[in-house]
């Protein structure tokens, strides 16, 4: 048997629908259906393209305090600057070495990794944690002297943009070194950062910025900066391959 090109054949099944559920196509035999207005699923299911790495200021999407998995900052995206979590506490409540705040809810999964880390011989420690909109301002604005300010955009987040205020990231280190990670050729090549790059997900916390992805993350490569989104999460961004932004961007931001 002959078959029909798929073209047709969706066609057919579009024409089909629109009579059952509508009768928007009329059944007078010397008229032609009416097509206007007919959106493939297709078209109307896809994502929207990540966008580039524009500099704006737009609000983004999850801006409570209960939807810190979804929120996505990046340099288009931002919180306000009154953005600041009720329930941060210390990061020694995580037996991790260290000092900083970080939110409560981060603080099991963070004390678990920290022991697994331990036992494997690759302890881990907090460089930076929670950063207030003010704090980030103080920050950004030291990269800028040093660097410039076209430079400081590569590598540092401007105020209300940096996932640091939203008290569920972490920069880390080497628990057996006081030295910054970035002072490192490749801290992901160290013993601890080559623990964390393969198992930091397990316990709900992901890179957000990782190697060769400049293009979607639109920051440079920093091993040491992760993000918790808890585990069931984590392993699901981990398991679509996709950055951080990527798939929240695609799951969240445009749903």
């Amino acid at each position: 048997m002959q078959r029909r090109p798929a073209f047709l054949m969706l066609i057919s099944l579009v024409l089909v629908a629109l009579i059952g559920s509508s009768g928007a196509v009329s059944a007078h035999p010397n008229r032609a259906p009416d097509l206007a207005g007919i959106t493939l699923a297709a078209s109307i299911t896809a994502t929207p393209s990540l966008p580039a790495c524009r500099y704006l200021d737009t609000k983004t999407r999850f801006r409570a305090l209960s939807s810190w998995r979804k929120t996505l900052l990046d340099t288009r995206l931002r919180v306000g600057s009154k953005y600041r979590p009720k329930d941060l506490v210390s990061v020694g409540q995580a037996n991790i070495g260290g000092s900083g705040l970080v939110r409560r809810i981060i603080i099991d999964d963070l004390q678990a990794m920290a022991k697994a880390a331990r036992k494997a011989g690759r302890g881990i420690a907090v460089r930076s944690a929670y950063r207030s909109y003010s704090a980030q301002q103080g920050v950004f604005a030291s990269w800028v002297s040093q660097s410039g300010y076209r430079q400081a955009l590569k590598f540092s987040a401007r105020p209300g943009h940096s996932e640091h205020q939203l008290g569920t990231t972490v920069d880390f280190r080497s628990a057996s070194s006081q030295a910054a990670p970035w002072d490192y050729n490749d801290w992901a090549t160290s013993r601890p950062g080559a623990w964390m790059k393969a198992n930091a997900w397990k316990y709900g916390f992901v890179m957000s910025y990782p190697r060769g992805k400049t293009g979607k993350t639109c920051y440079g490569y920093e091993p040491w900066h992760y993000r918790y989104v808890g585990r069931a999460l984590a392993k699901q961004i981990h398991d679509s391959g996709l950055t951080t932004r990527e798939y929240l961007w695609r799951h969240f931001e445009t749903r």
